[in-house]
Parts: C-alpha cells; sequence; structure tokens
C-alpha cells in the first residue's frame, strides 16, 4: 500500500497527476450614471479579470487591503462614488454587489489524460434566490445617514429592502436585521455596529450598510439603484441614481423577458 501512495505522490510531483481548471461563469454588471449631481463615479475596467486584491480607487478611505473580507461575487461588482460639491465634508462610497448570480465550471484530466468536465451549474435554481444585496461602505465623515433613502427603481416602481447587519453573517443567509433610520456615519456606535467584515479583530474605521431586496437575479436588469439620505449640518445632500444592467444577459439562466437593455434611459 505504501508503495502505492509513494508511486502516486510521484506522479503527481512529475506533473502527470489530475488536475483541474475553473472556469467562470459570472455575469457582471455595468453603471450608468442617470445624472451626476456632483457625484464621481469610480468603475473598474470592462473585460478585465479583477480579484479582490486590485487597488481601491480611493485609497485614502477604503484601503485595497480592506477588500481581504468580501465574498466573492464582490470581487466583481463593485464602484466606488464621491460626492466632492463641499470640500470641508467629502463623502465617499463604496458600492459592492456580492450576490448577482455567479457560477463555476471545472475541467481537466484524469491520471491516464482523460478528459474530466463538470456540468456548469448555472441552472435556474441558483438564480431563483429572491435576494439582490447591496453593500455600502461610507467613509467617516461627520455626516448622518437616513438608511431610508436606499432603495431600487424599475420603471416607475420603488422597491424597498431591509437594512442587514454584515457582521453577523453573510447578507442572504441568516441576516441579523436592523432597525432603519439616521446614523451618523462617524460615530463610533455606527461603525461598530456596521461593519463587513466577519471577525471583529478585522474591524474597520468606516461604516459599511448592508441592504437585501427581494429580487430573483434576473430581476436586476435595467434597475437604478437610489443611494439618498446623507444630511450635512442639516442640508441634504443629491441623490446619487445609478442605472444597473448586465454586462451579458444571456448568461443570466432562464431569463424570460426582452434583450438586453444595456442602451436604455
Amino acid at each position: 500500500m505504501r508503495n502505492t501512495l509513494a508511486a502516486i505522490m510521484l506522479l503527481i510531483l512529475a506533473g502527470c497527476g489530475p488536475y483541474m481548471n475553473g472556469t467562470d461563469y459570472l455575469p457582471t454588471l455595468e453603471y450608468t450614471p442617470v445624472s451626476s449631481n456632483s457625484w464621481g463615479i469610480f468603475i473598474p475596467p470592462k473585460n478585465t479579470q479583477r480579484t479582490k486584491y486590485d487597488i481601491s480607487y480611493l485609497p485614502q478611505f477604503f484601503p485595497a487591503d480592506d477588500k481581504n473580507g468580501l465574498i466573492w461575487g464582490g470581487w466583481f461588482n463593485y464602484f466606488y462614488a464621491k460626492y466632492a460639491n463641499d470640500s470641508n465634508a467629502p463623502l465617499a462610497l463604496w458600492v459592492r454587489f456580492p450576490h448577482v448570480f455567479g457560477t463555476w465550471k471545472t475541467t481537466g484530466g484524469d491520471f491516464w489524460g482523460n478528459r474530466v468536465e463538470s456540468a456548469p451549474t448555472n441552472n435556474v435554481e441558483l438564480c431563483n434566490k429572491k435576494c439582490f444585496g447591496v453593500e455600502i461602505s461610507t467613509n467617516a465623515v461627520d455626516m448622518d445617514f437616513d438608511t431610508r433613502g436606499v432603495f431600487l427603481m424599475k420603471d416607475t416602481e420603488i422597491i424597498r429592502g431591509d437594512l442587514i447587519a454584515l457582521n453577523k453573517g453573510f447578507l442572504c443567509k441568516d441576516p441579523g436585521l436592523l432597525d432603519k433610520g439616521i446614523y451618523n456615519l462617524s460615530d463610533p456606535k455606527t461603525i461598530a455596529l456596521m461593519q463587513f467584515k466577519r471577525y471583529p479583530k478585522d474591524s474597520l474605521s468606516y461604516p459599511s450598510f448592508g441592504f437585501k431586496f427581494p429580487l430573483d437575479c434576473w430581476d436586476i436588469e435595467n434597475t437604478v439603484l437610489v443611494i439618498s439620505g446623507f444630511t450635512y449640518k442639516g442640508k441634504p445632500i443629491p441623490p446619487l441614481k445609478v442605472r444597473l444592467n448586465y454586462t451579458d444577459l444571456s448568461q443570466v439562466p432562464g431569463y424570460e423577458g426582452p434583450p438586453a437593455t444595456q442602451q436604455a434611459q
């Protein structure tokens, strides 16, 4: 038996063992600002392979190392935004979409050179989660944030979601619910409560708010994310409105609807 195991180990070390490669089936999102309102949007380049270790667009607020706490889907679907109309109180956002539909397929070979390929897990059941998650990190600026100002719009329909405690676990699995209301972004209590890291030792110096919407993955196409509710010294900050579209709607399994609407206004 030991001789057999030793022979197998020698084959693996010699490069003759089984190998497996992964292929992503991950529909990513495109982000189109509906109106600027003094907001600047920073979007990752299209058609490039990205990982959570990519540099941050706003490292002075969100260092690249902070991406270590992201779950897999969040590596690919995110953007940054900054409101710079008032230089005395810059407001920065890091917006992530960790639960956009994603799948994985493996290919490879066995000891004897036979091709091994798993079926892609892009089936409809995985898309029917009724959970579209949005995570919003802000810098610790002395502003008030009414979390009721975050919602989605589908045509004229307003879709509201739950406020989730991201430090309690995964956003779509047994999340802790929080009360919507007004939170000061620089308050240590807000920062301690609103963390997306899963371990207290990794707590960050800024708050992160989680929102869960009752949508299937194909419902996301051509929605508008509205992020509002920020107030500085009693003065409201204009809302940020961003249209969401898949880069390739055909990758979403079981989608039955109009063609991709990336150019819709």
